[in-house]
């Protein structure tokens, strides 16, 4: 996994020819004694991992051999800036347990040491991580390709935006809309590009900092990994899934940020790390770290203002990727099969994603023929509560009936005051469904109370009129009072 972004500590020194076979084994002798682990082993180089610590996620070993030059290096595995001079310390206690194994002559298991001239350990040269190592996470290489270019395409975006007059701390919402945030009554009615578009606008520096960071560190480890084809198909579609999953669950908000897109790589990752396609101890110590990443996340999505449906959409559909991509890993040498898992992953995914946007429901779409293109929920809910107040005069024009006969004002309950007060009662439901601010929608589930205790008080006055008795009174009156307290909670 190569993440340059990551903390290391790198080191050289010369070695004679001769020595490499005695040196070999006392690289074997040192892991041994330091409880590491040899995950591969070849005539010029030699990968490892140290063991997990409550410190540490674990460390890779990497040791490179020429015939005159030994390199090696220790770099961090889970998501650090700082080692805390961990890096050091292991190529340090290597270095030990190596002198050990040279100036010693006993056996330790089947590894015989034998007494070996001295390694020029003096003319060691140390390499800590440089400023140039972290820009190489900005530039894109044959196996690190995608990565860079879209933390340059979020950064652009986000630059271009402020240039534009956009406030980098808490940007007003019409600007986000502005710029293509998903905004459910626009994405739903001709706007499906926001769909895509979102995944590239940000909520302020601090969110678009936080999502590079993520992005920098899956994507140096994935990409690599996966191929940058695979890495690109699955964040776009992945980020695809994220934004439809956000237009069905939130009811009114607006969604961006590239956090569903970059859930999809994590959810990728972790599925891979399920299967055998990585050595066991770089699983073992990057499922602790990703399942640790994720649930806080996840966890922290669930407060206001944090898109969680986003999350858990990229990173479930991420997860399905995964495996689709491990069955393309283990046949890298076919094009078509590769192929085709792209072109079924894209298809899939953008055909489910339509699926899901047909079910969630759209009020607006009824309305554009007779009032225009530009029709929103807002303008929706007024005319639904025009309709909603000139059913209410019609519904209480029975108080204005009181010479009406028995029969004739039990015909009138039934067919003129229950009907419209029954559908007043669907506006306020279909009202629910609209993307409205939550304190609307409040005054709309009190205004749904107060229907159905109109609903209930009318009832009540057809069975008393029905029976010519005064057991219904009380029941009245209370649902009188009822209605008053409702009406004056509406009011104020």
């Amino acid at each position: 996994m190569n993440n340059k972004l990551l903390p290391h500590y790198t080191i050289e020194f010369d070695i004679n020819q001769a020595d490499k076979p005695n040196f070999f084994k006392s690289i074997e002798f040192a892991f041994k004694q330091l409880h590491w682990d040899i995950i591969s082993s070849s005539e010029d180089k030699i990968e490892g991992h140290t063991s997990l610590s409550l410190s540490s996620w674990g460390e890779s070993i990497t040791i490179k051999i020429s015939d005159t030059k030994v390199t090696i290096e220790s770099k961090c595995v889970g998501n650090q800036l700082f080692d805390w001079g961990k890096n050091k310390k292991n190529i340090e206690s290597l270095l030990e347990q190596i002198k050990h194994y040279e100036q010693s002559a006993f056996e330790v298991g089947d590894i015989e040491v034998i007494e070996t001239p001295k390694n020029n350990f003096d003319s060691i040269s140390k390499k800590k991580s440089s400023f140039k190592d972290y820009l190489q996470v900005f530039i894109p290489t044959k196996d690190y390709f995608f990565t860079p270019i879209l933390i340059f395409l979020n950064i652009l975006v986000f630059v271009v935006m402020a240039i534009d007059g956009m406030n980098i701390i808490s940007p007003a919402s019409e600007d986000l809309v502005k710029w293509g945030a998903n905004e459910r009554s626009l994405t739903l009615n001709g706007e499906l590009w926001r769909l895509f578009s979102c995944i590239f606008i940000h909520i302020g520096i601090i969110h678009l900092i936080m999502n590079l960071y993520a992005l920098i560190f899956i994507g140096s480890i994935l990409e690599p990994i996966i191929g940058k084809y695979k890495f690109i198909i699955g964040y776009l579609i992945s980020g695809f899934i994220a934004s439809t999953a956000s237009l069905w669950w939130n009811t009114f908000s607006l969604s961006a940020g590239a956090s569903g897109a970059i859930f999809g790589l994590f959810g990728i990752f972790l599925a891979l790390l399920t299967t055998n396609y990585l050595d066991k101890t770089t699983r073992k110590s990057m499922l602790t770290y990703i399942f640790i990443y994720i649930g806080l996340n996840l966890m922290n999505g669930f407060q206001d203002g944090i898109d969680a449906a986003a999350h858990l959409g990229g990173l479930l559909s991420g997860f399905i990727f995964g495996y689709a991509f491990y069955y393309g890993l283990i046949n890298k040498e076919s094009h078509v099969i590769n192929n085709w898992i792209l072109s079924i992953i894209s298809f899939l995914g953008i055909a489910c994603s339509f699926l899901v946007l047909q079910k969630i429901p759209n009020p607006i779409q009824k309305y554009k023929n007779e009032y225009g293109q530009e029709i929103n929920y807002f303008d929706v809910y007024e005319i639904k509560m025009k309709d909603f107040e000139l059913n209410e005069n019609l519904a209480l024009e029975i108080q204005n009936k009181a010479g009406y006969s028995k029969e004739e004002m039990l015909h009138y309950i039934e067919n003129h005051t229950l009907y419209y007060w029954t559908e007043n009662l669907k506006i306020v439901k279909e009202i629910e469904k609209f993307s409205i601010p939550k304190e609307t929608l409040e005054r709309n589930e009190m205004i749904k109370k107060y229907v159905l205790l109109r609903l209930k008080q009318t009832k009540l006055i057809r069975e008393k009129i029905k029976s010519e008795s005064d057991k219904f009174d009380k029941s009245i009156i209370e649902t009188n009072q009822e209605i008053d307290n409702i009406i004056e909670s509406i009011v104020n």
